[in-house]
């Protein structure tokens, strides 16, 4: 705030001096109001730069966590590439779970209802289908859509790169 009240002196001296100059050429002496004129133009200018100080203060905290942010992405982004990542989760399953998820996978977008599940599995009702599905929905490795009538399940490959699905064997 000093540094700023020094330069606001010396711009009133240089003003001052410029006045006396324009006095010297022969021009006319600017009454009172002219100078208050001019202190006013001073006081405006200098409550204009501390608006402007602020927003870019703003600026510059809005800059400087965009690029932590970014930092945080390249480097995640290396560990990634490097292999210095978390290990995978262990999650068991049912031989009947690896059986639906591998259908799943097989199907031609990924994608089924409850009814195709059931003829799959050859269940006699619906339920053991959606109950299934909604199983492996709730633990994260479907997601559930709803189209028109039909709710479809589909693979959800992000949860699986985290995972190591351990079946019994067959």
């Amino acid at each position: 705030m000093a540094l700023e009240k020094d330069q606001i002196e010396e711009e009133i001296l240089r003003l001052k001096e410029e006045i006396r100059e324009l006095a010297k050429r022969g021009s006319r002496i600017p009454d009172e109001s002219s100078i208050e004129d001019i202190a006013n133009y001073i006081k405006y200018l200098t409550e204009e730069r501390e608006r402007t100080n602020k927003v870019l203060v703003s600026l510059t905290e809005k800059i400087t966590q965009l690029e932590k942010k970014m930092n945080e992405t390249e480097t995640y982004e290396a560990e990634q590439i490097t292999g210095s990542f978390e290990p995978l989760i262990e999650v068991p399953f049912s031989d009947v779970d690896v059986k639906i998820l591998n259908f799943i996978k097989a199907s031609a977008d990924e994608m089924i209802y409850a009814d195709q599940l059931k003829e799959f599995m050859n269940y006699k009702g619906r339920n053991a289908a959606c109950a299934r599905l909604n199983a492996l929905c709730k633990i994260g490795f479907l997601r559930k859509y709803q189209l028109g009538h039909k709710v479809y399940y589909k693979f959800d490959a992000g949860k699986a790169t985290k995972a190591l699905i351990i079946s019994p064997p067959q």
